[in-house]
């Protein structure tokens, strides 16, 4: 036995030795993986569950934090005040919520008119029949789902389903608020803490890379998502200032819908086409309808060619091709979240792949040399 071990390669053994004992651990790891399963599954969704509003709450941060600057640089002006931040933050979020309610009570005042114009009695039936009496109303509504062959047995699920989802959603957002308002708030000194952290845990090489990659991150984000906003901004009072003049109703509502639809490249044209139509039809407008897709035509003609290009003038270049192709992935993987940072995200893979080209050509000339 001696002998036969000795002819072995002891090389070659050792490498089978540690080979074994790798497959071995990483069986027994999988075994008590699989034998607590229920655990690091609540485990991942208490993680998803926190990571949400911080995320939320670091995108509102990094979307409002230039108003909130510009609002402490105007009371610090003459000297320096404690309070200047926090009123500062409280301000920014006062507009914005203004912004909302204005938009929902346009809406609500739109959609009033218009079911009033319509004069749709079966409507108004329904709508009396869920206030006065829900569980007739949805005997009702199974027994036709059913004389239909539809099932109904998967309806509550789904409706279940939905009511926790939006629930998430708004609980999500506003412990994403919260955050905002305290990385807002404290941002700076949240900041540094990381910092430090970051260049005790894996040293200066990487955090210079690090600070490198962010100030990337925040010039194709920045640079589009704010230049988008401003665009949406400037697009909106356009289109509601010349609806207006021509007479077209509800022409705030329809520039709000323009402008919010302008944040996703391509999408404005079609959201505010539609909208004009909506707002139009149960009056019979046909000419105001007419006179606003003139209109329509000729200020998304000027900013496509004069507006947009001017404000995103100092972000990454991205090739038409590329911008379609970032919308339908994220799309795709996030709706319209992820189409609205699609473009972006596509801006900041173009700038890494740029500068690993340049590495690359840089590399090679001192090779040759």
């Amino acid at each position: 036995m001696d002998n036969f071990i000795k002819k072995l390669d002891q090389k070659y053994l050792k490498i089978c030795l540690y080979s074994s004992i790798t497959v071995l651990i990483t069986i027994g790891l999988a075994a008590v993986l699989l034998s607590t399963g229920p655990f690091w599954t609540k485990l991942w969704a208490i993680f998803t569950a926190v990571l949400r509003p911080i995320i939320i709450g670091g995108v509102l941060c990094y979307l409002f934090m230039p108003i909130v600057n510009k609002f402490e640089n105007i009371f610090n002006r003459k000297k320096t005040h404690k309070w200047a931040r926090a009123l500062s933050v409280i301000l920014t979020f006062a507009i914005v919520l203004s912004a909302i309610i204005i938009i929902l009570v346009l809406i609500a005042i739109a959609l009033y008119k218009n079911v009033e114009s319509l004069n749709v009695d079966s409507i108004k039936n329904v709508f009396a029949a869920l206030k006065n009496d829900y569980t007739d109303v949805w005997t009702f509504v199974e027994g036709k789902l059913e004389s239909y062959n539809v099932s109904t047995d998967g309806l509550s699920t789904v409706v279940s389903s939905t009511t926790s989802a939006v629930s998430n959603f708004f609980s999500g957002l506003l412990f994403g608020v919260i955050f905002s308002v305290y990385f807002m708030l404290d941002g700076n000194n949240i900041s540094n803490y990381w910092g430090k952290a970051f260049l005790i845990i894996f040293g200066q090489k990487s955090e210079d890379k690090l600070i490198d990659f962010m100030k990337d991150v925040d010039r194709a984000f920045s640079g589009y998502i704010r230049g988008q906003f401003t665009d949406a901004l400037i697009v909106g009072i356009l289109v509601a200032f010349s609806l207006s003049l021509a007479g077209v109703p509800y022409a705030v509502l329809v520039g709000v819908f323009a402008g919010l639809g302008n944040l996703i490249p391509y999408l404005g044209p079609v959201i505010g086409y539609a909208t004009l139509v909506i707002v139009c039809l149960p009056t019979a407008a046909f000419d105001k309808m007419l006179i606003g897709i003139v209109i329509f035509a000729i200020v998304m003609f000027v900013d496509g060619n004069i507006i947009n290009p001017k404000l995103l003038a100092n972000n990454v270049e991205v090739h038409p091709l590329l911008v379609v192709a970032a919308l339908i992935g994220g799309g795709a993987l996030g709706g319209i979240a992820g189409m609205l940072i699609a473009v972006p995200t596509a801006a900041l893979l173009k700038l890494q792949f740029d500068r690993y080209l340049e590495r690359l050509k840089e590399k090679r000339k001192m090779q040759n040399e």
